[in-house]
């Protein structure tokens, strides 16, 4: 059975916005919140009455209340884990000569090698082409 769906718009905190594309996740994004969604409307009883909360700050002090409740079913927590700190090392560059790099103080000269003699059986090959003539 296929499922109807709706578009509707989502305001993120820059934070979580630019991890989305840290992670590359902007075209999943809609799947993981409609999962998201699904799984907090089966776990919970979660509904806002205006009447008993007129202001937003009352509406979400309770949604946050649920969320913890949520993420305390599930054995997680209803904070956002922190990345994990490195520690700094220090670290220290020797700078080292490379390898393939040669310096001499005089430089050699280069040997010119005379141009080798020519072939006796090439002269014997240019006869006997030009005899075809």
């Amino acid at each position: 059975m296929k499922k109807e769906k709706v578009k509707c718009g989502i305001y993120l905190p820059k934070e979580i916005y630019a991890e989305l594309y840290r992670r590359q996740l902007p075209e999943d994004f809609s799947f993981l919140v409609a999962c998201l969604l699904e799984e907090f409307f089966k776990r919970t009883d979660v509904n806002i009455s205006r009447e008993e909360m007129p202001t937003k700050a009352e509406q979400r002090e309770y949604l946050k209340r649920k969320l913890k409740e949520f993420f305390s079913q599930t054995g997680q927590s209803a904070e956002p884990p922190k990345p994990p700190v490195q520690e700094k090392t220090e670290l220290t560059y020797v700078q080292e000569r490379p390898k393939d790099v040669f310096e001499s103080a005089k430089p050699k000269p280069v040997k010119e090698e005379p141009p080798p003699p020519p072939e006796e059986g090439l002269d014997d090959i240019l006869k006997r082409i030009e005899s075809f003539w």
